[in-house]
């Protein structure tokens, strides 16, 4: 190690050492796009989450991976004088400066693709060609140079000097990027953001790198430039996905909302609501001599036109509506459950607005997975508390009062708590949240100071 320490020098070792990790930084990157390419979107196994030039930053990457080892093989060869050290050196010197032309080109067509041609001028296509094309001009003279000394030649020493067509391959490069950067300038309000932020990366750092090595041939700016472009590309690639991942969440939620509220439209526009009533005033009139089924069936009336009149509304009603709504509901629960059916309320205030249909479902989940799973029956609680920053409105059951959860409540679905959710959520109006334990459910609403009634 002393001896190889030697014969390339500290700077050149200290270069080789940090090139290597960023060999292995590149390799990380390119493996972690891989992954995120991969992954699905959230509830559909088929749906892959779109992510705007994935591959064409991996192929970026692997030239620049390339670019790197390239320059760590020379590097090491330095001053390396057997016949294996003379022909690695010219053998990597060379790929190193292939790849950065072939770098240079795979960028231009980026370019020439996702600026001139997505705003359809063909002058600046043209104009991309021209320089795309300077690129195989100097890989004409790459393919010269072990035979002439063209662009670079080794001494005796096995030591890199630049030939005389070097400044050409030079300029070429140094075009190339300013011409980059001045397209971005030009055109950066018709670019999609993310590449115009790569597009800027790419150019401003290594044209600062360029103008550097002109000036200090022993240290490899062009290879420190390229690897901090990488890691700024790889951040904003980064930012960019997780921009991207909360505004799909954002739409699968807005999507699912849409989906539900149309499903329930469609079923209020199949129905006839006016005959429903009509019928059922005429069926009531029949039981005026058996009270208790004549308010069975107004109760079920009033439920039915509550129901109705929430699913087909997006809007606010006063808390007196949806008790009204809450009640009617529980009367017909106790013709079916009568006394096991237990119900008790405590409202502090009920002057006040809340979304439509938010409460009522948490009373028929309390009632089908609280109350009818045990066979005593149980209490449901209903209670509104005034608290200082929000008002609270909890729907509470004990089911039989036993100490032991029974095994469908263990595995309790909700029915309409992710409607409620969502609900609350869409019209930014509070929160909803469920706890469970040995001696019940409570369904816990805290709604946002709302304007009263």
């Amino acid at each position: 190690m002393q001896a190889f320490i030697e014969r390339i020098g500290i700077p050149a070792f200290i270069q080789v050492i940090i090139e290597l990790w960023n060999l292995v930084f590149m390799i990380i990157m390119i493996l972690s796009i891989i992954v995120s390419m991969s992954k699905t979107d959230y509830d559909s196994e088929s749906q892959k989450l779109y992510l705007p030039f994935s591959k064409e930053i991996i192929i970026f990457f692997f030239i620049i991976f390339m670019y790197n080892y390239f320059d760590v093989m020379c590097t090491i060869m330095i001053g390396e004088r057997s016949r294996y050290g003379f022909f690695v050196r010219q053998a990597a010197e060379f790929g190193y400066f292939a790849v950065g032309s072939a770098q240079m080109i795979f960028f231009l067509r980026l370019v020439k693709k996702n600026i001139a041609d997505k705003i359809g001028s063909v002058k600046l296509r043209i104009v991309t060609s021209c320089v795309e094309h300077l690129q195989i001009v100097c890989l004409f003279f790459l393919c010269l140079t072990p035979l002439t000394g063209a662009l670079y030649y080794f001494d005796q020493l096995n030591n890199y000097h630049r030939g005389p067509f070097y400044i050409l391959w030079y300029f070429v490069m140094l075009i190339s990027f300013v011409y980059i950067f001045m397209v971005f300038i030009l055109f950066r309000k018709n670019v999609d953001p993310f590449f115009g932020k790569i597009t800027l990366a790419s150019s401003i750092a290594p044209l600062l790198a360029f103008l550097f090595s002109f000036l200090f041939t022993d240290i490899s700016f062009n290879n420190m430039s390229v690897s901090i472009t990488a890691l700024i590309i790889f951040l904003l690639y980064e930012q960019n996905k997780t921009a991207i991942s909360v505004n799909n969440a954002h739409e699968l939620e807005k999507s699912k909302q849409e989906l539900q509220e149309n499903k329930i439209k469609l079923l209020v526009a199949q129905i006839q609501p006016h005959f429903i009533y009509n019928s059922i005033m005429a069926l009531q009139s029949k039981c005026t001599d058996d009270p208790e089924l004549y308010e069975g069936i107004s109760s079920f009336g009033k439920y039915l036109r509550a129901n109705l009149t929430a699913m087909s509304e997006n809007t606010l009603i006063p808390f007196k509506d949806e008790l009204k709504h809450i009640k009617a509901y529980l009367q017909l629960e106790k013709l079916n459950f009568g006394d096991k059916l237990r119900v008790e309320y405590d409202i502090e205030i009920d002057d006040f607005m809340v979304p439509a249909f938010c409460v009522e479902p948490l009373v028929e989940n309390a009632v089908r997975y609280g109350i009818s799973t045990y066979t005593d029956g149980g209490l449901v609680k209903i209670s509104v508390f005034d608290e200082p920053d929000y008002i609270m409105i909890e729907v509470w059951d004990d089911g039989s009062g036993g100490n032991k959860l029974t095994d469908v409540q263990k595995d309790r679905k909700s029915i309409g708590i992710e409607n409620v959710r969502l609900r609350l959520k869409a019209m930014d109006k509070g929160e909803l949240s469920i706890t469970q334990d040995e001696k019940g459910t409570s369904a816990v609403i805290k709604l946002k100071p709302l304007e009263a009634v």
